[in-house]
């Protein structure tokens, strides 16, 4: 039985789906090519020297891009899948383990300036303990910088484009209510044996805002990043187009030690 629950306990949804995810960034229009990374490289504007840990990095895309741009970077990943492919993939010097989000024991107190999370905070459960580590290794003038699907905008099963009188909208029927989704990866696929479902967390802003405040850490800045996607000639396009523009899918938060 605790061989049983020392399994469970390392498992992640996204060991899974390792081989979809590196497919998916290999690709030239993806959200993370086109939208995430030119923006993050302009937030962070980073350092040569400057050391970043990239927390749940997956299969390192970001963290080579941080190291191939000057900075000292070490990430740690839950997947021993995501990480066997950034360690095999890798063409920079950066350091990789594989460990839960809330524990990163190969850093010191106070030794990182830098701590980044991209599209990973949704797909943790215990953040309050994420955030406590985040803290104890980040330096007293050291930064933390998450990238989120909107909270606001983006709820998984709770939030939808809609096109009516001409006008496309995002209507959205639930936002407050902290959940728990189970996304379906495989969604053309029948086989209940072979369908492949990740976890999801949606929280608010205000619960972000409490779990920051309960870690002694404080927002000093906030972008708001739209779509790069574009409409094919249609009925819809400028409709569509209008709303990518006004509608942002994804947030990126600086947050410091009070």
């Amino acid at each position: 039985m605790q061989n049983k629950k020392q399994k469970n306990k390392k498992d992640t949804s996204w060991n899974s789906v390792s081989s979809w995810y590196d497919e998916l960034l290999k690709g030239d229009d993806s959200y993370q090519a086109k939208v995430i990374l030119p923006n993050l490289l302009r937030f962070l504007d980073l350092k040569k020297g400057e050391t970043v840990f990239d927390l749940a990095c997956g299969q390192g895309y970001f963290a080579n891009v941080f190291a191939h741009n000057g900075a000292d970077v070490t990430a740690s990943d839950l997947s021993k899948n995501l990480i066997e492919t950034a360690k095999k993939n890798s063409k920079e010097k950066v350091v990789f383990y594989i460990s839960p989000a809330h524990k990163a024991q190969f850093l010191k107190d106070s030794s990182v300036d830098t701590i980044v999370i991209v599209l990973a905070t949704q797909n943790i459960e215990n953040i309050n303990e994420v955030f406590v580590e985040c803290k104890r290794v980040l330096k007293k003038s050291g930064r933390m910088v998450l990238v989120l699907n909107h909270p606001a905008f983006r709820i998984p099963q709770g939030s939808d484009w809609v096109f009516e009188s001409g006008v496309q909208s995002r209507i959205i029927s639930q936002y407050l209510s902290p959940s728990k989704i189970f996304i379906d990866m495989t969604p053309g696929e029948k086989n209940p044996k072979k369908k492949i479902k990740t976890i999801s967390f949606h929280r608010s802003l205000q619960d972000y805002m409490k779990v920051f405040s309960k870690s002694g850490l404080v927002i000093t800045r906030l972008e708001e990043w739209i779509s790069h996607k574009q409409s094919g000639s249609g009925p819809r396009q400028i409709a569509e187009d209008k709303a990518r523009k006004e509608i942002p899918m994804f947030m990126c938060i600086e947050i410091k030690k009070i």
